[in-house]
């Protein structure tokens, strides 16, 4: 393990950079924390093993408000978990070594929780591609707004493709130490889990509707591109442990709903790959009263899907685009 730059002052904020092969990316995410109108931060990137130059465009920084860990490969997880255990801050947030924050994204969080007792703040984000976040693409949510912690999950639930990044949290340290660190048995949508446990231990999460994190889309070294089955199965865990956090909470038809749904989802994802986590989904979905939601399609899809079901339709289609790519 390495550090540098530490700094005696104790800060109000931590942000907690895990960081693996982001040397294209890095500096950018970098320089937007270190542009912050909020300046009572410290930033601390743990180098979770990368192989490639991330760690010389890191060092290549001299501010004293950066603090750098270097560990072997063991992912995003344990690399966020040692932030913690090293953060000084009294709020923590994380920030992904690809994304961006805009410049007064700290201040305005801060200032939604700062007078708070048991309380979360909240961001916009938007999605952006090649490396242009000004072109940041902003699909208003319903859970924009304050609300008690479990209607926030229960709306967002709601919502088809529900986003729920441990990025969008200004988190009282206090609360993590309370509900635990990230599960580090989890690769792939192991921010489910995080965030459903997070906000089932406040009481509220109010929004910052200055506060605005860019989504880098299209980075290959991403959790989101792992498609492997051991990714696809930490995609299962993650979610049965954060709808069954959910579940014991609220008891309720609506919410087993709600789980289910999101578990359909992830079927529609997987499908026809992977059957064995299909068959878990499955399982799961037929134990919580089924779901209420259908494939989204395109035209064909939907004739096919209308003719001979959905599981058909996505084979054929499936066979349809190799056919015409030869």
């Amino acid at each position: 393990m390495i550090a540098n730059n530490f700094n005696d002052v104790s800060p109000i904020v931590t942000v907690i950079m895990p960081c693996y092969n982001s040397s294209s990316f890095i500096n950018d995410s970098i320089d937007s924390v270190l542009n912050q109108s909020f300046n009572n931060f410290e930033l601390i990137i743990i180098n979770d093993g990368s192989t490639d130059d991330s760690e010389v465009k890191i060092l290549n920084y001299s501010d004293t408000r950066i603090r750098y860990f270097y560990q072997s490969n063991k992912g995003q997880c344990s690399a966020s978990n040692f932030g913690i255990s090293v953060a000084k801050g009294k709020f923590i947030k994380f920030l992904d070594a690809d994304d961006i924050l805009n410049s007064n994204h700290l201040e305005a969080q801060y200032n939604k929780v700062k007078n708070s007792s048991n309380t979360i703040a909240s961001c916009k984000w938007g999605r952006f591609y090649e490396n242009n976040y000004e072109n940041a693409r902003f699909i208003p949510e319903l859970v924009w707004k304050d609300l008690k912690s479990i209607d926030w999950l229960r709306i967002s639930l709601a919502q088809r493709h529900d986003m729920m990044g441990a990025w969008l949290w200004l988190i009282p340290k206090e609360i993590l130490n309370k509900v635990g660190g990230w599960n580090e048995s989890l690769s792939l949508n192991n921010d489910f889990e995080f965030s459903v446990r997070l906000l089932l231990g406040a009481e509220k999460v109010l929004f910052a509707d200055e506060a605005i994190l860019y989504y880098r889309t299209g980075n290959s070294h991403s959790l989101a591109n792992s498609i492997s089955l051991n990714s696809f199965k930490s995609a299962y865990e993650s979610n049965l442990l954060g709808c069954n956090f959910l579940i014991a909470s609220d008891n309720s038809q609506a919410m087993k709903l709600l789980c289910a749904n999101r578990f359909q989802e992830w079927v529609f994802a997987i499908y026809p790959n992977h059957k064995e986590v299909v068959n878990k989904f499955e399982l799961k979905i037929k134990e919580w009263g089924g779901s209420s939601i259908r494939l989204e399609s395109g035209m064909l899809l939907k004739i096919l899907e209308k003719l001979f079901g959905w599981k058909t339709a996505v084979r054929t289609k499936n066979s349809l685009n190799k056919l015409f790519k030869r």
